[in-house]
């Protein structure tokens, strides 16, 4: 009896370890990253090619976030109150777009501050992030900055449109470099910007097509990831037009104007 148990019990056994080993197993699919591109648009906001972006996203049903300079805030407010009007971001650029590089940091901050208060001015609320022109910061001004409230929002995917000479160019670069989770800059406020508005269409499209959704950007610091090609020097762009964020009348950052 107790021969046959222990035969039985082996044969339990063997059938347990065959179907153990035989049996399919099943893995765990690692989760891929949300199919969501955030788009980014600096150096507005300009009265030629501003609204032209938002009547596009505002069609598209798609948010999106603006780096204002502060001295176009007071040129234009009633633009800046539509972007806040129509649900995008609006985060700070610097007063006058002036390279971080060539200020001392008690200027890149006061620079910080007066845009600010440009733009709490214009819409009543106070921009969330800040994005240094050029990309440019340092970890002292990074220190600074975060201590002033704002996180440092860069990007992963530069356009290019800085230095289009079409709008193929810039959908091509975008469709190119452009992965899940991207954040994509282009400009707003610059004279190739006009192929920046006639791109936009399309790479909405084209995103939208692969299964794409447009947010704005989630709340935190972005990784700093070199652009593709390094920005020439800002003053060998040519030709520029009157509502470049680089013309000749820019203002200076004045310490007594600065609201506290």
């Amino acid at each position: 009896m107790s021969r046959r148990i222990r035969s039985t019990a082996m044969g339990w056994l063997a059938a347990a370890a065959i179907a153990f080993f035989s049996a399919p197993v099943a893995y765990a699919a690692p989760s891929k990253p949300a199919k969501v591109v955030y788009l980014t648009f600096d150096d507005g906001p300009s009265q030629r090619y501003t609204p032209k972006l938002l009547d596009i996203l505002r069609s598209q049903h798609i948010s999106a976030t603006f780096f204002v300079v502060g001295y176009r805030c007071e040129q234009f407010p009633d633009i800046v109150r539509r972007i806040q009007r129509e649900g995008h971001e609006i985060g700070n650029h610097g007063f006058a777009h002036l390279d971080p590089k060539k200020r001392t940091l008690d200027e890149v901050l006061l620079d910080v501050r007066k845009t600010d208060v440009a733009v709490v001015k214009a819409c009543g609320t106070r921009p969330l992030y800040y994005r240094p022109p050029y990309g440019s910061i340092d970890a002292q001004e990074i220190d600074g900055v975060h201590r002033l409230g704002h996180p440092i929002a860069l990007w992963t995917v530069d356009s290019m449109d800085w230095k289009a000479k079409s709008a193929k160019a810039i959908v091509n670069q975008v469709e190119r470099h452009t992965r899940p989770g991207s954040i994509i800059l282009f400009h707003d406020g610059i004279s190739s910007s006009r192929y920046t508005v006639e791109a936009m269409p399309r790479i909405i499209r084209d995103f939208r097509r692969d299964g794409y959704t447009f947010k704005t950007l989630p709340a935190g610091d972005s990784l700093r990831i070199e652009s593709f090609m390094p920005k020439a020097d800002d003053d060998a762009v040519l030709p520029r037009d009157a509502d470049d964020v680089q013309g000749k009348r820019r203002p200076s950052v004045d310490a007594r104007r600065v609201g506290h």
